[in-house]
């Protein structure tokens, strides 16, 4: 009978978790959240912006992988970090496919939502969208705009009509006008907070 070694095993356990983890946190759009572990329940509840209560399970995100005998022999460790990187890239996809669901039910649910019709990207539906969200400002006053997660063919587009927008003076006029009014909404929101002692 060979021996078992289960405090290595549990430590090699944690430091590919905590590999894992932190490939995971490498994405651009999922670092951005804030995370918290819950240990315990089959729920949880949150309380949307307009005050309304909603109650949803957890939904599992998960990946396995499988290492060959003859590729730790050839590898070594790298076997390892190579599995590891592919259940991270699962994963990320599954927590963004988690996270659109969820907006798309949210945004649906609540009209807060701007839809194209398949056209193109306009200066109007930017100016749509800024119209229906809520901008957070700096201690300097500056506007801390949202991330725009769009595709790489749109991202594409957009790097050309961005200068176009920024250089157009009535563009750049109805822009400032929606941030000062965004601003106006921000300090009424923030006089309006109670101060805990």
């Amino acid at each position: 009978m060979l021996p078992d070694f289960p405090n290595i095993k549990r430590k090699n356990r944690e430091l590919v978790n905590k590999y894992l983890q932190a490939q995971v946190r490498q994405d651009p759009l999922l670092s951005e959240i804030r995370e918290k572990s819950h240990f315990e329940g089959n729920r949880i509840s949150s309380i949307d912006a307009t005050g309304e209560s909603t109650e949803s399970t957890y939904r599992k995100v998960s990946s396995q992988y499988s290492i060959r005998r003859e590729d730790v022999i050839a590898k070594g460790p790298m076997a390892f970090i190579e599995n590891i990187k592919n259940v991270a890239e699962e994963i990320k996809k599954q927590k963004a496919k988690l996270l659109f669901d969820r907006l798309n039910e949210v945004t649906e649910k609540t009209g807060n939502m701007v839809d194209g019709k398949g056209g193109p990207f306009t200066f109007e539906l930017f100016m749509e969208l800024l119209g229906k969200i809520v901008i957070e400002f700096d201690g300097r006053g500056n506007p801390i705009l949202p991330t725009l997660v769009i595709s790489p063919e749109m991202g594409a587009k957009l790097k050309h009509k961005l200068p176009e927008w920024d250089a157009n003076p009535e563009y750049k006029k109805r822009f400032d006008e929606i941030i000062e009014r965004k601003r106006k909404e921000w300090d009424d929101r923030e006089s309006d907070r109670k101060l805990v002692d």
